[in-house]
């Protein structure tokens, strides 16, 4: 049997908050193993765009259909395989790292042990785990938000700025685990403001305009046209209406 690639379907999201559009008529799709970088200037509409995904935020217009699933329609299957990293760290400071772990897992007992143990393994978390999370460098706590996303072995990831802040060590410990997210079929949207950093990353790139997409290709083209200017140049063309 060939499985279908196709895990994300997003049509025609449109949010508004008063009489201020954030979202305008948003369509696009995303493949299983698929890493979508997503650039956009603040007030552009991308944390009002991954909170919808990330089924945090309802739109006013619009369906997002994941595996093929309605997500208004039924919206528990599908937020069980969403992993979320909010721009803002959502962790319980006074709780140690295995306990914050250990609260936001929906596994119970041994298997919710295991699993804390396994990601901690896997994100270098183990020194750590004892401490409580006010005592964590910013750093490590966005690590540590991380841990909370993969908690669910989510099918899609969504990450909202997750380097900001974030030194070499923590930056390559993030990256490969996406890396190797994408390659067990994994698919993740992810925003940032460093494009030289964030495409080598990515396999398509998309960026937000007022709201709407100003653009949505494969990360080689984008590297082509961009060309002379840069990939950080383009961007800021594209975003700015000079493209």
């Amino acid at each position: 049997m060939i499985m279908e690639r196709e895990l994300l379907q997003v049509q025609n999201l449109s949010k508004s908050y008063g009489e201020v559009a954030a979202l305008n008529d948003v369509s696009f799709s995303m493949e299983r193993g698929e890493i979508l970088g997503l650039f956009g200037r603040n007030g552009s509409g991308k944390s009002s765009l991954l909170n919808m995904i990330a089924l945090a935020l309802k739109p006013d217009r619009g369906s997002i259909v994941f595996d093929g699933i309605d997500a208004k329609a039924d919206p528990a299957p599908v937020r069980r395989k969403i992993g979320y990293v909010p721009q803002d760290i959502a962790l319980f400071e006074e709780l140690t790292v295995r306990e914050n772990l250990l609260c936001w897992s929906t596994l119970r007992g041994k298997s919710a042990k295991s699993r804390v143990s396994e990601l901690s393994g896997r994100l270098d978390l183990d020194e750590i785990l004892s401490k409580k999370v006010s005592a964590l460098s910013g750093g490590m706590k966005r690590r540590v938000n991380f841990a909370v996303a993969l908690l669910g072995e989510p099918r899609l990831l969504v990450l909202d700025e997750p380097f900001a802040g974030l030194d070499i060590d923590n930056t390559e410990i993030i990256e490969t685990i996406m890396k190797d997210l994408s390659e067990h079929g994994a698919a993740q949207i992810v925003s940032g403001h460093s494009p030289e950093h964030l495409i080598p990353l990515v396999h398509r790139v998309m960026a937000l305009a007022g709201g709407e997409i100003a653009y949505l290709d494969t990360r080689d083209n984008y590297l082509r046209e961009a060309g002379s200017r840069g990939v950080k140049q383009y961007i800021s063309d594209i975003i700015g209406g000079k493209r």
